[in-house]
């Protein structure tokens, strides 16, 4: 409870809430697939949903349509709960008479091991962290915390050792979402310091409001969304590289791919950093006049988002 207590305080109050939210959901629904047996890897989820195809992975070979459920999950995160938990179960659930005095994260996993005898789709694992939101164990789902356990489906008898590996695996995922936040705001002040430090940033700006809701990123995607030329998109691109701002990851001399850092490290692209983390830029009114900008445009492109239905872009 100590971990998803801090993840879930630091999630509600951080600037870039909907970028993390979106990155999250990349490695809940890997969880969810690899829960229901499918041999996946998050760099793979997060190339299939985002439409982009990564250097040096092979085809995606995969039985079913197991995605489609993904946009009407992404839909739902980051939404106050006003409805009881009992009304997202699929099942009736008579409350044995010690359930009041269980710890609410027990009653949580207790529920989701009722559900997934009830449910052989991935649906039981994505729903948790709805379940965990609408006991009041966060305030909105988080993505992340996408766990259990293929084995309760076919278990009998008792399950203390099963208990204690979903307990791990709660704390494990809420640190690692933890992690990823940091990493994710950390970027965010680095590129609004090194904004601050330029004499005409022009498109730069842009750019980097564009990366939080699209890490990977291409020229013909630049120059699609600001309306510039492939050259002009190419050197923007090349600048921010050049400034640690984005990662060029396709290894190849002409149509590059880059990604934000946070992502790179998250999907093994980029090993993490190692020793004492660098301090923060220095606050000063310049850096500060920057994020508040960046705030404000980003509130307000998140607000255009949240007004169309989830897509795949690509």
């Amino acid at each position: 409870m100590g971990a998803i207590g801090r993840l879930d305080a630091r999630v509600s109050a951080s600037p870039v809430a909907a970028a993390w939210r979106r990155r999250a959901s990349w490695s809940g629904y890997t969880a969810a697939l690899r829960l229901q047996r499918c041999e996946i890897d998050e760099i793979d989820v997060f190339s299939q949903l985002t439409g982009v195809p990564i250097a040096g992975r092979p085809p995606l070979a995969t039985h079913g349509r197991p995605f489609d459920g993904y946009d009407g999950w992404l839909q739902s995160l980051g939404r106050s709960t006003t409805h009881h938990w009992r009304e997202a179960l699929p099942f009736s659930f008579d409350e044995p008479d010690s359930w009041g005095e269980a710890p609410a994260l027990l009653r949580a996993l207790t529920l989701l091991d009722i559900w997934s005898r009830e449910d052989a789709t991935a649906k039981v694992w994505l729903g948790f962290p709805h379940l965990l939101a609408g006991m009041g164990l966060t305030g909105t789902p988080l993505p992340c915390l996408v766990i259990g356990d293929a084995s309760l489906r076919t278990l009998y008898g008792p399950r203390e050792r099963h208990l204690k590996r979903l307990l791990k695996a709660v704390r494990s995922s809420a640190a690692e979402g933890l992690d990823r936040l940091e990493r994710l705001e950390a970027w965010r002040t680095e590129f609004a310091a090194a904004l601050a430090q330029e004499r005409r940033a022009g498109l730069l700006r842009k750019l980097g409001q564009f990366a939080l809701s699209q890490p990977i990123i291409s020229a013909r995607l630049v120059a699609d969304a600001f309306d510039i030329t492939l050259s002009g998109a190419g050197k923007l691109l090349a600048r921010a590289a050049s400034r640690r701002l984005v990662v060029e990851v396709s290894g190849r001399a002409s149509w590059r791919l880059y990604v934000t850092p946070d992502v790179a490290i998250a999907l093994g692209m980029l090993p993490p950093p190692r020793g004492r983390p660098l301090s923060p830029p220095p606050r000063t009114e310049e850096l500060d006049a920057v994020l508040s900008e960046f705030d404000r445009e980003m509130d307000a492109i998140d607000l255009l988002l949240e007004r169309k239905a989830p897509a795949r872009t690509g």
